[in-house]
């Protein structure tokens, strides 16, 4: 269970607050815990996500180390150049990457995007654009840094 004040990564709403955990009436009795999740990005937005059994992924922020091992896969894997080795992504994948709300998947799938983006599909692309979205949120809140400047470091490395 998250505590009150942690900041959490959401697979659907992103990087998040936890404002608190209450229980809501459900039905016309029963009671269920939910957290009240506050978006880091912006403070207006709120998410009212069951403790058990929701939909969406919940987990901690990624390390500062992890973060910083995160951008070099992702600069690895765009100057490799493998883009022969990569199969094309289906909606129902891409879909699954981001539900998933793992970061190695994120940042695999965000090189296959930075690597191919005028070949995908529109559908594929608004997904996987959602997923490098995220991912930058993430990165850029856990090492303190703008999207613009996560953006510029992963254009940097590119040779």
């Amino acid at each position: 269970m998250f505590e009150k004040k942690e900041y959490i990564m959401d697979s659907i709403f992103g990087v998040c607050m936890v404002e608190k955990v209450t229980k809501l009436v459900v039905g016309r009795e029963q009671q269920m815990e939910y957290y009240v999740l506050q978006s880091a990005a912006d403070k207006k937005k709120k998410a009212y996500i069951p403790v058990q059994n929701h939909e969406t992924v919940l987990r901690r922020l990624i390390t500062p180390e992890q973060a910083t091992s995160i951008l070099e896969k992702i600069k690895v894997e765009i100057n490799t150049n493998n883009k022969e080795e990569m199969e094309a992504l289906t909606v129902e994948e891409a879909r699954g990457v981001l539900e998933s709300g793992d970061p190695d998947s994120w940042a695999k799938v965000s090189s296959y995007l930075l690597q191919r983006e005028g070949e995908l599909s529109p559908p594929v692309v608004g997904i996987l654009e959602k997923i490098w979205e995220q991912l930058q949120n993430e990165l850029a809140f856990v090492l303190k840094k703008s999207r613009d400047d996560i953006r510029q470091m992963v254009e940097n490395g590119i040779k």
